[in-house]
């Protein structure tokens, strides 16, 4: 069985400053070239994801009893 999730503490005085601070701060750390890469990456997991889907469409319509072309 799962343990309960505690309650998150809520940050009071310098520590929420400081916190704060940070999180307005907040660099990307991503390099150009990594960021191609990733985002080659994704066009070419949409890509499969709109074959499949174009698939399962053709495959419905054969089901179906329509003529695919």
């Amino acid at each position: 069985m799962a343990r309960p999730i505690r309650e998150t503490p809520i940050l009071f005085g310098e520590d929420g400053r400081l916190f704060e601070e940070k999180m307005r701060n907040v660099k990307c750390s991503i390099t150009p070239a990594e960021y191609n890469i990733m985002y080659s990456h994704y066009k070419a997991v949409l890509a499969s994801l709109e074959r499949g889907e174009a698939s399962r469409k053709t495959r419905l319509a054969q089901k179906a009893g329509v003529d695919v072309k």
